[in-house]
């Protein structure tokens, strides 16, 4: 599992613009990139398809994070190869290459959706290039890279297998038995030993809560003129990174990330999740932004309002 040859072979090739290059593409897989690029997907584009990819994404992430806590594999050795960019894996593991697995979820999964022969190129493209930016980078064996490829394709398979299925169930429950399960059930979640698993529970929490309110009792609809899209865009992102700053700093400063660090961040993290699924969404109607139409409907047993 920990043989460095393949990245001794990319690492010969090594250059200075190779070093920039492949800094610049391997942060294609950081969250950050995500966490601007899924909240245009639903409150600009589709909501409920973005839902949908959402959830997806945060199932492929949190089984990485417990794959790697769970096994422990040693990164790369600076005494073996060179090593650039360490500052990107602190306190992680190697197995399986999350950077990898997150980069093929995510556009593995819009390829998968668009079936666009040309965007299914970029899409490849930009897979490969973020894995082997990893190897280049001596962050990650070959097997982490397959290994996140892997996972990322095999959740995404299993995904599509159940999801209608329980979304079709979740709308027959009452909404009242939706929301308890939505705060109770990811719960478990944290069970297993996880690296920011309280960030991912937390806001897998929000989301599903904030969406079904939403859909309820909104129902706002993505599209709209380009110029309010952008007004949109601004607000929920800066109502994001805003909640973001503010919640960590006054957690901070009352002691609570200190005494209670998993609860803070699921707290907090629920917080960040329901202003994307929910009050943005309202912000956006109130102001004009957005309009109503495309609820959350139930079946008669659900007894919610019927859009």
């Amino acid at each position: 599992m920990t043989d460095t040859s393949f990245i001794l072979w990319l690492q010969q090739f090594s250059n200075g613009f190779l070093d920039l290059f492949f800094t610049y593409i391997t942060k294609l897989g950081n969250p950050e990139y995500y966490m601007l690029a899924i909240p245009l997907f639903y409150w600009c584009i589709n909501k409920k398809a973005a839902f949908r990819f959402t959830m997806y994404f945060l199932i492929s992430i949190y089984v990485n994070s417990v794959v790697k806590a769970t096994t422990a594999v040693p990164r790369p050795s600076g005494d073996e190869v060179r090593i650039l960019y360490k500052e990107s894996t602190l306190g992680t593991s190697s197995f399986p290459s999350g950077h990898t697995q997150g980069t093929a979820s995510f556009w593995g999964y819009m390829a998968y959706y668009i079936k666009n022969k040309a965007f299914t190129a970029l899409a490849v493209v930009i897979i490969i290039l973020v894995g082997l930016s990893r190897m280049y980078l001596g962050l990650h064996f070959p097997i982490d890279i397959l290994g996140g490829l892997s996972f990322a394709l095999v959740i995404l398979w299993l995904f599509n297998q159940f999801y209608d299925d329980l979304v079709k169930k979740m709308k027959t429950l009452s909404f009242q038995t939706g929301i308890l399960l939505s705060i109770i059930l990811p719960l478990f979640l944290l069970l297993p030993p996880s690296h920011d698993k309280g960030m991912l529970v937390g806001f897998v929490i929000g989301l599903l809560v904030g969406y079904q309110v939403e859909g309820t009792t909104l129902g706002f609809q993505s599209d709209a003129t380009f110029g309010k899209q952008v007004v949109k865009f601004v607000i929920g992102v800066a109502g994001f990174f805003g909640l973001r700053f503010i919640l960590k700093a006054l957690f901070l400063q009352i002691g609570f990330s200190d005494t209670a660090p998993l609860a803070a961040d699921v707290i907090r993290y629920s917080i960040i999740g329901l202003w994307a699924s929910y009050i943005a969404p309202l912000v956006f109607v109130k102001f004009g932004l957005s309009t109503v139409g495309g609820g959350f409907p139930r079946t008669p047993a659900g007894k919610a309002v019927t859009r």
